[in-house]
């Protein structure tokens, strides 16, 4: 490793250190599933997303990673409607592990994902949540 190269980690080591100082990485509270899909909605919500771009967000998620519908997976695994803990708990952590990544990547992209209505909007977003839940697929053990 060059001089320059162990600068630049250094640097780098140094901005992730300042943000766990401050800021959300400074928050204390505990994560559970119920907080990161709190975070999922609130990030869909702070690119303009409606209560539609919400529930065709959990639609395109769970097609992608289970390969069925809402409906099917609650039926399939004897899950009590609208209540993800009544899932089988590899269940719970797959969308848990996706839903914490959608949140960043629609964080990141905050502010630039619009549309020219609230239709393209929400499937501007529905999008991003298709794009991210493909490649958390890849690593699910099924």
């Amino acid at each position: 490793m060059t001089q320059g190269q162990d600068s630049e980690i250094n640097q780098e080591s140094s901005q992730q250190l300042d943000l766990f100082r401050k800021g959300e990485l400074a928050n204390r509270e505990r994560s559970t599933g119920v907080t990161i899909f709190r975070k999922f909605t609130d990030s869909i919500k702070a690119n303009g997303g409606d209560a539609d771009a919400i529930i065709d967000s959990i639609t395109v998620e769970t097609e992608e990673l289970f390969g069925c519908s809402v409906r099917e997976l609650y039926q399939a695994t004897g899950g009590k409607k609208n209540d993800r803990s009544t899932l089988p708990e590899i269940v719970q952590r797959s969308y848990i592990a996706n839903e914490a990544l959608s949140s960043f990547e629609l964080e990141r992209m905050e502010g630039t994902i619009g549309g020219e209505d609230q239709q393209e909007n929400n499937e501007n977003i529905v999008g991003t949540v298709r794009d991210v839940s493909k490649k958390t697929r890849k690593w699910l053990p099924w």
